[in-house]
């Protein structure tokens, strides 16, 4: 008995009480801030570029042997490779099970550094991008504002200043820009001026690079020093590079200045072109690194943006078009509202259904363990963001659960006349293991959440992770803060005359609870029957229930992805990238258009992919609108006014998605291995996906619709000029796509020096027959007619392969706020029937799989169940160990199947689509069941009569305090719900409408089915 006391110690209580606020609030002010969870970035992407190589050169001589080199790292667990014209681009996706991704990381750079020797001349070294699964925390855009056309060469120095800046910051992890068109030297020659001196643009490249005096010659050691000894002669100008000589096959020198025209500039065509608000730009995008405030971080990088801003010459100005901070404020201040809202309806029920001596007790308890669980949060590794807040939110009923159990029956022991240490005593002897074992139960229900691996599990998981803290620290309270609390607060209920039981609404209630309730303890069989209708019912109509994924975000932009014709130049796309803009200015409620040509948009959402590089026929647009509300009414009519106007683009206009990044909502994978064979059948699905009446736009990834000027050689003329294929296909890609020659070093920049032929005999296709090739054989050269043919023929534009084999990606994208699920389920129709009446037929070696979507939700969903069984296995030994009996524990895990049909049933009257936020509070539903009827169980064990099955002992005991738990612990996490029920977007309210419509069904299993089951399985024999 003395080992309570303590509890009584007032001066202690206020020093627990001291030490809780403090933990709480440092945690509050220390914690890291961020809008999304942090999800563990498990893509990334290598860049090979062989330039003038074929697709099918690509995929042979580069993609293939950097994937069978790949492919012995086992935690890569998809691998796919695409292969375009000059370049192959393989995205790496690691097993979800993958948590620390550096090493793997590492070694994939190790195993391409052991492939690059042998890839074939002229294949740049392969690079690997790990850097782009995370979004960024701010983007500036650094503008032109002179009437006069841009300099993109000044912007883009100006733009490296901007990226240094950020990178200055604490905590930054990571910079790029973006709308880098490159700087170059350009050594533009005339092919007729350049033949009669008997050179090659290749020959004259290297004449230039080996004139670089930028090499050591080793150095000079004496008995006191060591002298370096350098070359005067390196590129620092134009001059320079004007003044080389350059030897004739005459035997005559000429300076390069009199042969070809020098020009420092910006790469043309660019690598990249990037618009804002239709004015040519450069992006610079920072990103925080983990475990940092966000909103700290964001005011600092915001300082040293207004510092840059400041020294920037007339005529280039610098605005901010993103930051994550005001975002991140956002969300956490419209959860933290709903927490407080919550916290006044919670606390306002409890005045009312307990009185305000118990409510104050359960009152306190609340924020104490609001304030433990922050406290929890950071050696426990939990940041805050929208997921943890939500987490305490749904656990805010639950948080009063215990201390409403314990409130209760303390009460109930004060007013039998015991002593503070006598109620607290054995209150704690009959509470302790059944508060412990519902907790735990309720615990491992969440637990198959936190235990699930990949990026469903981590966006999720957190908000789980919440709840489980949270019961773990209201247990605590309400075992310690709670008995500590009741000398002062509830000891003197005692004091109190009874309340005459009165005849109003209160009472009438009451006797038709008790009439129910008798009326079920009479006839069980019937009561369970009735009750297991409603569960069963949910059960059955499941399958009518539509099927999303995860809801689309609640955002005030959006983004476009344009795609144009293959062989579309950077020229046509950055005209389109314009003409596209500027409709979309014109919109109401459009604030800001950011276009980006040639490549892919800064991430500014956590889940958009980032792979399209080096791709010109690729326009990526960024919009931001004044509201959601305008997000959500532009995006529709949007996409119908850009597929009307612009016919000769595929437009796709998306909202951003929560939950793991696809390519596209609905997609087919057919694999083989002929090309043809795969274009075809891609053909075939992709008109059965236009059937689909959400479908707006098709994709079947590898056609031949390419456009290519083919040389057909004549061997023997070739070899008669003394030239082999190799020479030839060097002289022309040299020509055509210029040859490196050397870097002029410019203060810190090196700027690389490229020879090739004069622009109107490299932009004019007609023009390609009259090149001049140069031979020891042939003293002026000859021009290519002379050897080759030139013809126009269709060519692969892409060759897709996944893991190691060919595969046509056939993708369909739906209008906005279609469910993928809907579509998919229509077009599996269409095929089965297409397959059974032999209208589509699949070869022999070829197969179809599913992708999009449906395989992110199968995987996950599968993931997620993985752990249920042995979970389970332990919630059953937790019951069975805490009751020492079988029958009551499979009384639990009975009512907690029934209110899974519940919840079931509470989504079919909302109307909300069945996703993997609905599968979670399901679970969180399925908990608190459990917990109820575990409260239940031990009351009627408490009780010797109920323990016998006497009907009234029974009664007395339901609509005692047992029924007031039950009923504040119902009410209050409704109420704690209500401000998710009404919030706006499409994420929470189907959550908490499910789990609080289902806690109020589940009422019927709390109060009617478990005490008929009770009566038949536990306190009789089975047969009675």
């Amino acid at each position: 008995m003395k080992r309570l006391e303590w509890l009584f110690n007032r001066r202690l209580l206020a020093l627990a009480l001291g030490l809780l606020v403090v933990a709480g609030l440092s945690a509050i002010q220390t914690l890291p801030r961020a809008e999304d969870p942090h999800l563990v970035a498990r893509m990334a992407t290598v860049l090979a570029t062989f330039p003038g190589a074929t697709p099918e050169q690509v995929e042979a001589l580069v993609a293939r042997p950097i994937e069978d080199e790949l492919r012995t790292i086992a935690e890569i667990n998809v691998l796919e490779s695409t292969s375009r014209q000059g370049i192959a681009v393989i995205s790496l996706e690691l097993e979800d099970a993958v948590t620390n991704v550096t090493p793997v990381w590492s070694r994939v750079r190790d195993k391409l550094a052991d492939v690059a020797p042998t890839l074939p001349d002229g294949v740049q070294t392969p690079e690997l991008l790990d850097d782009r699964g995370y979004a960024f925390s701010i983007v500036a855009a650094l503008r032109w504002t002179l009437d006069a056309p841009p300099n993109p060469q000044l912007m883009e120095r100006y733009a490296e200043r901007l990226e240094a800046a950020f990178r200055n910051v604490p905590g930054t992890e990571y910079t790029h820009r973006f709308g880098v068109a490159g700087e170059q030297v350009e050594v533009s020659v005339n092919p007729l001026e350049l033949n009669a001196l008997g050179l090659s643009v290749g020959q004259l490249a290297a004449t230039i690079e080996a004139s670089d005096g930028r090499r050591t010659a080793g150095e000079v050691v004496t008995d006191g020093h060591r002298l370096t000894v350098g070359l005067s002669g390196e590129f620092d100008a134009l001059d320079r590079l004007r003044d080389i000589e350059v030897a004739t096959r005459q035997g005559q020198t000429v300076r390069l200045g009199e042969l070809a025209e020098l020009r420092r500039g910006v790469q043309a065509p660019p690598a990249a072109v990037a618009l804002l608000n239709g004015e040519r730009a450069v992006f610079v995008g920072a990103r925080m690194a983990p475990g940092q405030r966000i909103d700290r971080w964001v005011e600092q990088a915001q300082q040293q943006l207004a510092a840059f801003a400041d020294e920037l010459p007339i005529g280039i100005a610098v605005e901010e078009v993103f930051e994550q901070a005001s975002y991140t404020n956002q969300r956490l201040s419209d959860v933290a509202v709903s927490l407080l809202i919550g916290l006044v309806l919670v606390v306002a029920i409890l005045f009312l259904t307990m009185g305000w001596r118990s409510a104050v007790t359960v009152g306190l308890a609340i924020p104490a363990t609001a304030l433990l669980t922050l406290a929890f949060f950071k050696p426990l590794g939990i940041d805050i963001h929208q997921m943890s807040i939500t987490g305490i939110i749904v656990a805010l009923g639950l948080m009063v659960d215990n201390a409403i159990v314990m409130t209760n029956a303390l009460r109930e022991r004060f007013l039998k006349g015991d002593s503070a240490l006598a109620a607290t005593r054995d209150t704690l002897r009959h509470l302790a293991v059944p508060l412990l074992a519902s907790t735990l139960t309720t615990i491992l229900a969440f637990m198959p959440i936190v235990l699930m691996p990949g990026p469903a599990g981590e966006f999720v998981g957190p908000l789980a992770m919440a709840v489980m803290v949270a019961l773990v620290s209201s247990y605590l309270v309400s075992l310690l803060l709670v008995p500590a609390l009741s000398p002062m607060l509830l000891a003197k209920v005692a004091d109190k005359p009874p309340t005459p039981s009165g005849s109003g609404i209160s009472h009438r209630i009451k006797r038709g609870f008790r009439r129910t309730v008798r009326s079920a303890l009479c006839h069980p069989w019937a009561a369970m029957i009735i009750t297991l209708c409603v569960p069963v019912g949910g059960m059955a109509l499941m399958p009518t229930l539509d099927v999303a994924f995860f809801p689309p975000a609640d955002r005030d932009q959006f983004h476009i992805e344009v795609r144009l014709p293959p062989a579309s130049s950077m020229a046509n796309s950055e005209a389109l990238a314009h003409e596209v803009e500027a409709m979309i200015r014109e919109l109401p409620g459009v604030t800001r258009v950011s276009a980006f040509v040639g490549e892919s948009a800064p991430m500014m959402y956590y889940n958009v992919l980032t792979n399209e590089d080096n791709n010109p026929a690729f326009v990526h647009l960024i919009v931001d609108t004044t509201s959601l509300q305008i997000t959500n009414e532009r995006v529709p009519a949007l996409q119908q006014a850009l597929d009307q106007r612009f016919p000769q683009a595929q437009s796709v206009v998306r909202k951003y998605e929560q939950g793991p990044p696809f390519k596209a909502p609905i997609e087919l994978r057919v694999y083989g291995d002929d090309l043809a064979v795969l274009s075809s059948l891609g053909l075939e699905l992709a008109g059965l996906m236009h059937q689909l009446p959400q479908v707006t736009h098709v994709r079947a990834g590898m056609q031949r619709d390419l456009p290519r000027l083919t040389l057909d050689i004549d061997h023997t003329a070739l070899s008669d000029a003394g030239l082999t294929p190799q020479r030839l296909a060097e002289q022309v890609g040299a020509a055509l796509s210029g040859q490196s020659a050397g870097m002029l070093l410019e203060d810190t920049q090196q700027l690389p020096v490229r020879v090739r032929y004069a622009d109107e005999w490299r932009t004019n296709a007609e023009q390609l027959a009259a090149l001049r090739l140069v031979s020891d054989q042939v003293a002026e050269g000859l021009p290519l007619a002379a050897v080759a043919e030139v013809s126009l023929t269709p060519a692969w534009s892409a060759i897709t392969r996944r893991n190691a084999e060919r595969v046509q990606l056939v993708q369909g994208y739906l209008v906005a706020d279609a469910l993928p699920a809907v579509s998919m389920a229509q077009l599996d129709a269409k095929l089965q029937a297409a397959l059974q009446s032999g209208a589509f037929q699949l070869p022999p070696g070829y197969r179809i799989e599913t992708g999009g979507e449906a395989a992110e939700r199968d995987e996950a969903v599968n993931q997620l169940l993985a752990s249920v069984v042995l979970l389970v296995i332990a919630m059953v030994a937790t019951v069975v160990l805490a009751f020492n009996s079988f029958r009551r524990a499979a009384i639990v895990f009975i009512a907690g199947a029934q209110a899974m049909g519940m919840g079931i049933v509470a989504l079919l009257l909302s109307g909300h689509a069945f996703g993997f936020v609905i599968i979670v509070g399901i679970m969180g539903l399925v908990g608190v069941a459990i917990n109820a009827t575990i409260i239940i169980i031990a009351a009627f064990d408490d009780d010797e009569a109920a323990r016998r099955g006497d009907i009234e002992a029974m009664l007395a005991v339901i609509s005692g305090p047992t029924s007031r738990h039950i009923v504040s612990t119902t009410i209050t996490t409704f109420a704690g719900l209500i401000p998710l029920m009404v919030t706006s977007g499409g994420l929470w309210p189907p959550f908490a409408q499910t789990i609080g419509f289902g806690l109020l069904l589940a009422t019927l299993v709390s109060f009617v089915f478990t005490p008929a089951l009770y009566r038949l399985w536990v306190s009789r024999p089975v047969d009675v």
